[in-house]
């Protein structure tokens, strides 16, 4: 009797991983850029949703989740061994965390989530 998962698609595999790299460079991109940004104009456009601004900030999280989501799509490939199995059905209920986080930070930011551009960007709009 075979065990394991059914096998997902690689186009599966393929377009997570796709959206975690893209997740992973923008974040990155975000955090290097400036208050002259495009991503700080958008952020500080009271015009845009608010889901829209903060878009930036759950990034990361959402490039962990999908991240995750690629392995355990891989993993479907060579599954078998009942613990793996079971070890990789909890990571992919760890995953959704992250994809809680991600939300969360879609309407209310935290401090630390922004770069130190934009904390003193909004200093100074504060001020």
């Amino acid at each position: 009797m075979a065990v394991g998962y059914p096998h997902a698609p690689v186009w599966a595999v393929l377009v997570t991983a796709l959206l975690a790299i893209i997740g992973f460079v923008n974040h990155v991109r975000f955090v290097r850029s400036g208050p002259e940004s495009s991503w700080a104009s958008r952020y500080f456009d009271e015009d845009n949703a608010k889901e829209w601004r903060n878009l930036p900030f759950a990034q990361l999280p959402g490039a962990i989740m999908m991240s995750m989501w690629a392995i355990m799509f891989a993993y479907t490939w060579v599954s078998g061994d009942e613990t793996l199995d079971a070890l990789m059905a909890l990571f992919i209920f760890a995953s959704l965390v992250f994809g809680g986080i991600a939300v969360k930070r879609l309407y209310r930011p935290p401090r630390r989530a922004k770069p130190s551009w934009l904390v003193e960007a909004e200093t100074r709009r504060d001020s």
